[in-house]
């Protein structure tokens, strides 16, 4: 599967409430998996859903992006 369609089932998957999805787009935002560099507006977007959440990963990388 390509980055691209990887992207978007994370994306359907957290849109159905996934919490973990939304911490695996959050974490790919960070490390630029998800392009061709990190992005931190949309790592932070996402991150701060799952953290919302509960998500211990997404508040490391929301303290990461501070």
């Amino acid at each position: 599967m390509d980055k691209k369609q990887r992207l978007l089932d994370l994306i359907d998957k957290a849109g159905r409430g996934s919490i973990e999805a939304a911490e695996a787009i959050a974490e790919g935002y960070f490390k630029g998996t998800f392009g061709d560099r990190p992005n931190p507006e949309k790592a932070k977007k996402w991150a701060s859903y799952a953290a919302k959440h509960g998500s211990e990963n997404a508040q490391k990388i929301l303290d990461a992006l501070k």
